[in-house]
């Protein structure tokens, strides 16, 4: 008879995100890879939270950090267990948020090893399937996420990726190095660790499983297909104390942001792919 694949499932719930914590442990507990044997590893500075006396629950002390320290600086708290999970089959990150809709299967989620894959990654709803060059990638060469616009292919979310245990701990270690890299000459990129996961997957794209957006489907744009809902931070926590007060634009600022948006792009793209950039 098969062993059953054991999967470590890194959550990390600090400050005001551990509001979620309640809803998301027993709904993955039912429907996320419940063909596994499946460890939730909790990162957070709460003192106490729902379910610690559940045998598949693992406390773990995570200080919280301010934005955008917070999510670029993950790895160094995964990295921080690496002795202990490096003896799970699969590792497996999941944003705070997420609500699984249906059961999501090892099938449909592992990499496939016949085809060379150690990782998945899952696509982003909004530019899934859009010409490449209006991706928000990082763009700006001094940052190690930089992508020209004559490169790249998916746009991958942040929210949900995974892989075999060894794999993922070298990915954590990859971009830990290279947003390390960027802090020291004072650069933050555009979307923190999903631009630095980004650049990844266009370096080396035959190291992943490529999954629609089904599997990261943010809740204010349903498409009737998602298996995986991201649900709206907004509607549980106050993102201004978390991130603080967005920007304001005036009607000027807001034209010349759609035209460098929707126009720009085309130009960068003539100039990248005459110089022949890549990655």
């Amino acid at each position: 008879m098969n062993r059953r694949p054991r999967v470590a499932v890194l959550y990390l719930c600090t400050g005001a995100y551990r509001v979620f914590w309640h809803d998301f442990y027993p709904n993955f507990r039912a429907h996320f890879l419940p063909d596994c044997e499946r460890t939730f590893f909790v990162f957070t500075d709460a003192p106490d939270l729902a379910y610690m006396d559940r045998p598949d629950v693992r406390r773990i002390e995570q200080q919280a950090l301010p934005w955008p320290y917070s999510t670029m600086q993950r790895f160094d708290a995964f990295l921080g267990q690496a002795e202990t999970l490096a003896g799970y089959d699969y590792l497996f990150f999941a944003n705070a948020n997420l609500r699984c809709l249906r059961d999501v299967t090892a099938a449909e989620l592992l990499p496939d090893a016949a085809k060379g894959q150690t990782l998945t990654v899952v696509c982003h709803l909004p530019y899934y399937g859009k010409n490449p060059i209006f991706h928000p990638y990082e763009r700006r060469r001094k940052s190690r996420a930089c992508i020209p616009y004559n490169c790249g292919t998916w746009y991958v979310a942040g929210g949900l990726n995974g892989g075999q245990s060894a794999a993922y701990l070298e990915l954590c270690r990859e971009l830990k190095a290279r947003t390390d890299e960027d802090l020291r000459r004072g650069v933050i990129a555009r979307f923190h660790d999903e631009s630095q996961l980004n650049r990844l997957v266009a370096e080396q794209p035959g190291r992943f499983r490529i999954l629609g957006p089904e599997y990261c489907t943010p809740e204010e744009t349903p498409t009737g297909r998602e298996a995986v809902r991201v649900l709206q931070k907004s509607h549980y926590i106050d993102m201004r104390s978390v991130r603080g007060p967005a920007r304001r634009q005036n009607c000027l600022q807001r034209k010349w942001g759609a035209f460098c948006e929707n126009w720009l792009p085309y130009l960068w793209w003539a100039r990248d792919a005459l110089l022949r950039r890549s990655v």
